[in-house]
């Protein structure tokens, strides 16, 4: 759908703006300028940030539970300061595998959020040679899963909050926008947004393109089943929250059938957004997990 309100000039400065901020290093990756940043030493660790902002896991990679590693964090194509349009999660699995080989990285262990988890399961599926451990936190379920399980109703639930995000994006209203796209959930974006840091919530107004004309429609139509999964190999986490809004039961029995050895952890009293609101408890749950799957082959 033709919606374009997004200003580059404006985008340009932000950019300009998170790098010196960040101190984002960038190398050229599959046609486009990728933004990085590597903080530590040791096993590597790679977090994929999910839609709408691109720092919105600094938090997390920040945490002394994952003292000891190496921390690698990017900014998706579209996103922050990196370079290019949307594209699809295998696109940006390929980024992925291209930035570990500029970094000397044979392989990682991958922490994925949300629509990063979705991108972090095409990864692995698709280069399990390149994935040491997979920590998946609440990626949203396969549309071709949803209609054939007990949760089919939540894929038509999900349309009408995308159009109405859609509708006054067209408007010309992005906050808005995130606010038709997150009230049926009880989440609170701005606050999450600003816990992230300074930038991240102007960080997300100015990146709206890219999720709302690019990815949206990618997230309620993507197609991931146990042929994908019969490909990982490698120990898989399911993270998620004890609220039991639609979508977090449905993502626990996903990844259940699809991953029956799956780990499952579960934080109490957090939402979807605790790995900016409390990244201190994600970080040790999900360091845990790491850790125990930290053995170099």
């Amino acid at each position: 759908m033709p919606i374009r309100t997004a200003l580059p000039e404006q985008k340009l400065a932000t950019r300009v703006l998170r790098t010196r901020e960040c101190a984002m290093r960038t190398t050229n990756v599959n046609g486009v300028e990728l933004a990085y940043d590597v903080r530590g030493e040791g096993e590597p660790v790679l977090f994929v940030h999910g839609a709408i902002w691109a720092d919105f896991l600094r938090p997390l990679a920040g945490q002394s539970a994952f003292d000891g590693f190496r921390r690698i964090r990017h900014h998706r194509r579209g996103y922050g300061s990196s370079g290019g349009t949307a594209a699809g999660f295998d696109v940006q699995a390929a980024d992925v595998v291209a930035l570990l080989d500029h970094l000397g990285v044979d392989r990682a262990h991958v922490v994925g959020h949300s629509e990063g988890a979705m991108i972090a399961l095409v990864l692995a599926a698709a280069h399990p040679d390149r994935v040491r451990s997979l920590a998946l936190l609440e990626p949203l379920p396969s549309s071709s899963w949803l209609v054939t399980s007990d949760y089919a109703d939540l894929l038509g639930a999900l349309g009408p909050a995308f159009e109405a995000m859609a509708g006054r994006y067209q408007a010309g209203d992005i906050a808005g926008a995130y606010d038709a796209l997150f009230e049926p959930t009880g989440l609170d974006w701005r606050a999450a947004a600003k816990a992230a840091g300074p930038d991240v919530l102007e960080q997300g107004m100015a990146d709206a393109a890219t999720f709302v004309e690019g990815e949206a429609s990618a997230l309620v139509g993507w197609d991931y089943g146990a042929g994908h999964a019969a490909a990982v190999d490698c120990p898989v986490l399911s993270w998620s929250t004890a609220p039991e809004n639609a979508i977090t039961p449905a993502t626990r029995a996903f990844l259940r059938e699809l991953f029956p050895r799956c780990e499952e952890c579960v934080l109490e009293g957090g939402d979807h957004f605790s790995v900016t609101t409390n990244p201190a408890a994600v970080a040790e749950q999900i360091a845990q997990f790491i850790v125990r799957h930290n053995v170099t082959v």
